[in-house]
């Protein structure tokens, strides 16, 4: 088993393909930060900045959309991730950043946000679209 068949899978096709990819891109932090191309790393760090807040915005969007009752307490759990990634963007930008200490941050939030928070609203939005169907 590699290590994406052992992270929590949603069963939501759209929102693990996102996982699958931001596991993809965090896993490219530490070997793409212990080049000595500063360029390359900042590019990665943008397109994970990109990609995260894209991804939230369409957790987000599923949970409007069907009348998650847990919305305000996910998105805030989204509002303080990207609150820490900001502070590794500030770190990166002063020279000081750790790669591997924003890899772990972002890699176990992930893990941890799918498995709880991320559950919840899926196991809702399957409810309600399983409503529809009948």
């Amino acid at each position: 088993m590699n290590d994406y068949e052992k992270r929590h899978v949603l069963g939501l096709p759209e929102m693990d393909t996102q996982h699958d990819y931001l596991y993809k891109l965090f896993d490219a932090i530490e070997s793409t930060g212990s080049k000595s191309d500063n360029n390359s790393l900042r590019k990665l760090i943008h397109e994970i900045e990109m990609y995260l807040m894209f991804h939230c915005e369409c957790e987000e969007h599923l949970m409007r959309m069907y009348d998650f009752p847990g919305f305000s307490q996910h998105q805030s759990d989204h509002e303080q991730a990207l609150r820490r990634f900001m502070r590794f963007l500030d770190d990166f930008d002063a020279g000081m950043l750790n790669c591997a200490a924003m890899r772990i941050f972002l890699t176990g939030w992930l893990m941890e946000h799918s498995l709880i928070s991320d559950s919840e609203y899926v196991s809702w939005v399957r409810k309600q679209r399983s409503g529809l169907e009948s």
